[in-house]
């Protein structure tokens, strides 16, 4: 993105989106609308044709019909859930190659669905978009789950076949049970000093609480590389994504006032004010206010 150019449609597509229900939000169309802040006339039909295509290949795998989809009442079997996700595994990461990308992990491509869909390569976040949105199309009821540490894609089984099976698409389509995801997750936040693992952490999160982690993984990047353009741009649509997190709209100020943008940056940190009036940084941002307010008088 040029660090001066930050396109305006592909944020009102994203916000029209946004404000879907939801129960309507479909996690690849959200991905790759996310995907145009860096690709603003993105081709979303070439990559739901080539979902369409990794799926068409996991039902040759299956030796299913064309189209077919998994009756519902296999669904909670666990044999035929294994066999369809060893089957998710020979095609998308054996065959086609997708893979955790170790080597430049925080590339902000890693974020971006076509370009994981294009060079196969991607961040445990978005390679588990690709596995969701093709068990999606087969039928499957893959959900996603958000690991303080990772993100796996998990298949929801009852306790009388053996509990839930997860896949972890970084580690090319490693199959666990509750156990070896819980064992995964335990020697990690040992390593780190970590709580232990908390049952929670393995629920299914929301289409928009995936996509909310997206944008905030490509936020910390671009903050992190100093790319103030592209941090707005994110938060442009974690705002219009979570109008129930008042600290994006606070960002945005900051990120505006930085940007040499002082009257947005005022209306947002006003409207942060306003919804978190007792939040602990009111009285250095109600500084900043006062700030801004000078600078406005002088353009006065």
């Amino acid at each position: 993105m040029d660090e001066n150019e930050r396109p305006l449609l592909p944020l009102l597509r994203f916000t029209a989106f946004a404000a879907q229900p939801d129960g309507q939000l479909d996690l690849a169309e959200g991905a790759l609308l996310i995907a145009e802040m860096a690709y603003p006339s993105l081709n979303h039909a070439t990559y739901f044709h080539r979902l369409d295509a990794l799926a068409d290949a996991v039902r040759a795998e299956l030796s299913l019909a064309p189209d077919a989809l998994l009756p519902s009442d296999q669904a909670s079997c666990r044999a035929e859930a294994m066999r369809i996700l060893l089957a998710m595994r020979r095609v998308l990461a054996d065959r086609e190659g997708f893979t955790g990308d170790r080597e430049a992990y925080y590339d902000p491509r890693n974020s971006f669905l076509n370009d994981v869909l294009d060079r196969k390569q991607g961040i445990p976040i978005s390679l588990s978009i690709i596995y969701i949105a093709v068990a999606r199309r087969l039928g499957a009821p893959l959900e996603g789950v958000g690991l303080p540490v990772h993100f796996v894609a998990k298949w929801p089984l009852p306790p009388d076949e053996g509990g839930d099976l997860f896949i972890d698409a970084f580690t090319a389509g490693e199959v666990m049970d509750q156990a070896g995801c819980t064992d995964f997750l335990s020697r990690f936040v040992a390593s780190t000093g970590g709580d232990q693992p908390d049952p929670r952490w393995f629920d299914t999160v929301s289409t928009r609480a995936i996509l909310t982690r997206m944008l905030n993984n490509l936020k910390l990047i671009y903050l992190q590389r100093g790319e103030t353009t592209a941090a707005l741009a994110v938060v442009d649509r974690l705002v219009a994504l979570r109008p129930d997190l008042p600290q994006e709209i606070r960002d945005r100020g900051l990120l505006r006032l930085a940007r040499g943008e002082p009257l947005l940056a005022a209306a947002d940190l006003a409207a942060y004010a306003e919804r978190a009036p007792q939040a602990p940084e009111m009285g250095r941002l109600r500084k900043r206010l006062s700030t801004i307010g000078e600078i406005r008088n002088k353009l006065n």
